[in-house]
């Protein structure tokens, strides 16, 4: 008995080009100049499943509570239903199914048998998809290719640009119809000042060639753009046990493996400072710190360990690279050690989860730069005599291999057929990636991980970045 005044969700009517989606039994009464009727499948056309309403009010019959219509009768009321869909035809009508290969796969409705006309079978997808984001991706090919016919390049830039103009409820229906999104619209960009002085060497540390060997864009982006995502619960795991494995070394805490529950109170101090996604990551985490330490302690404490030399040891060079290039290399090396031919070996602890291969191991830049700084010079100021490097080594605190934690040498690099270390060659393809200022999108395992994603080029979901 009350009218409240609110939007109606009543149908407001259809502008007369727009297209209607609707099921078979809204279509009663209605009938347009063409119908697509879609998707006829078996199971579909017809759906024989038993239905009905909540509290059974369309069994209410005139003569009392009517029985659930039999499998013979849904079959006709599903055969009228398709009638009635396909005769809202007045001109032309289209019916689509899928005919799978597979056994169990979807089939053609027996339906379509009846229509009286003979079904024509089409192998393969179709030349677009049948949406408006197909249809400006044909235009814009079209548009692109200049093979095809002047005339027919023209139209489909007209067509391009009225879907440009075109809005709806304030938005624009088909912005990649606009040029300004495309690809190859923009020219490069270019700024006054160099990246890097032209009179000066360059500074390239163990992460930045790492970097710029896997994605110069990405390096660009992290390190120039500062666009470097901030510190993550990981990283904290990192810095946690590297300062506590320092502390050992200089002997500041036991290293008695009866005591790597002592250490933990150290953990304990900072652990609350740190952020987890849940309080059950946290737990796990710190079950993960101990383990750390405990396999640290033992990996220490091993009969053949080498000679301690230092810690956390800053390595700096500055070196003239075999094409010329003048190049600052420097990197802070967490330990360094003497083994028994008294060369200079550099171990890097780490704590992530997925080691590299063995194969990327042997190439590893960053092991590679701090073995060519020992070569150049970097701790001769440890030593009596000028050191010589003696392979490098990533200690992975994380992963045991038969009871004992993971270790994956580098061994100390040989010159090739030109003269030249395998570091050397990745130092002067860094240094002419940064002179020359072009920084490429390179694919691979790293872009699970970026944080670019959505602005590269190499990637389907990359957009416009000049």
């Amino acid at each position: 008995a009350q009218q409240i005044p609110a939007d109606t969700l009543a149908d407001r009517g259809v502008r007369s080009e727009a297209v209607r989606l609707l099921t078979a039994h809204r279509s009663k009464g209605l009938e347009w100049r063409l119908v697509v009727v879609a998707h006829v499948q078996e199971d579909g056309w017809p759906d024989l499943r038993r239905r009905g309403s909540l509290l059974q009010a369309d069994r209410i019959g005139e003569d009392g509570l009517q029985p659930p219509l039999s499998v013979r009768e849904s079959l006709m009321e599903e055969r009228r239903l398709f009638y009635v869909a396909c005769t809202r035809a007045r001109q032309r009508l289209v019916v689509t199914a899928v005919a799978s290969q597979d056994d169990d796969g979807e089939q053609p409705s027996r339906f379509l048998a009846e229509l009286g006309v003979n079904e024509r079978h089409r192998q393969g997808r179709p030349a677009r998809p049948l949406s408006l984001a197909g249809i400006v991706a044909e235009l814009r090919r079209t548009v692109a290719d200049p093979e095809q016919p002047e005339p027919l390049r023209t139209a489909a830039a007209h067509r391009l640009a009225r879907l440009a103009g075109e809005r709806a409820g304030g938005r624009t229906i088909a912005p990649q119809a606009d040029p300004a999104t495309w690809w190859g619209t923009r020219a490069a960009t270019a700024s006054e000042a160099p990246l890097r002085p032209a009179d000066q060497p360059l500074t390239i540390s163990a992460s930045a060639l790492t970097s710029l060997l896997t994605c110069p864009a990405r390096w660009f982006l992290e390190r120039e753009a500062g666009g470097a995502s901030a510190s993550t619960a990981a990283q904290g795991f990192g810095l946690v046990v590297h300062a506590i494995a320092e502390r050992m070394a200089r002997g500041e805490l036991s290293d008695d493996p009866a005591e790597v529950d002592s250490l933990m109170e150290h953990v304990d101090g900072v652990w609350g400072q740190m952020s987890f996604r849940t309080p059950w990551s946290s737990s796990r985490e710190r079950a993960e710190v101990r383990d750390a330490l405990a396999r640290f302690v033992t990996w220490q404490a091993r009969p053949d360990a080498r000679t301690l030399l230092a810690t956390e040891r800053e390595l700096r060079a500055e070196v003239t690279l075999p094409d010329g290039q003048r190049v600052v290399v420097h990197g802070f090396a967490d330990r360094l050690e003497i083994d028994d031919d008294g060369r200079v070996v550099v171990v890097d602890l780490k704590t992530g989860k997925y080691p590299p291969t063995n194969d990327e191991v042997r190439e590893h830049p960053q092991l590679g730069l701090y073995q060519y700084a020992v070569a150049q010079g970097a701790v001769d100021d440890l030593l009596e005599e000028p050191a010589t490097p003696g392979g490098a080594e990533l200690v992975h605190l994380r992963k045991e291999v038969k009871g004992a934690v993971k270790t994956q040498a580098q061994p100390a690099q040989e010159p090739d057929a030109d003269g030249n270390t395998l570091v050397e060659v990745q130092l002067m393809s860094a240094a002419e990636t940064l002179r020359s200022e072009r920084l490429p999108a390179r694919s691979g395992s790293h872009c699970d991980t970026c944080d670019f994603i959505a602005i590269c080029p190499v990637k389907g979901a990359g957009t416009v970045l000049s």
